[in-house]
């Protein structure tokens, strides 16, 4: 189940845009892209919105804590060295 959650985490960040903590956000950004993005300020928590038992929270070292209640599963995840890593260590 964890390797699911992890998979399901990459995707994520996969799919969004390569601009993560690089560039500012465009105008409306959702308050979970923000934090996916790298953008979220430390104790900034969201939702989910199709999936309300999964909230996200910005941890006070800038990583991003994913919690699915459903399941008591935690993950943690680091969206400015995502992008790195995606962006070739640029």
């Amino acid at each position: 189940m964890k390797k699911q959650l992890i998979f399901v985490s990459l995707a994520l960040i996969s799919m969004s845009s390569t601009a993560l903590a690089i560039e500012p956000l465009a105008e409306g950004t959702s308050r979970l892209n923000a934090i996916l993005q790298g953008h979220g300020q430390p104790g900034e928590t969201a939702t989910s919105r199709s999936n309300p038992e999964i909230s996200f929270r910005v941890l006070a070292n800038g990583l991003v804590e994913r919690t699915n209640e459903r399941y008591g599963t935690v993950s943690i995840m680091n969206p400015k060295q995502q992008v790195r890593e995606r962006l070739g260590g640029r």
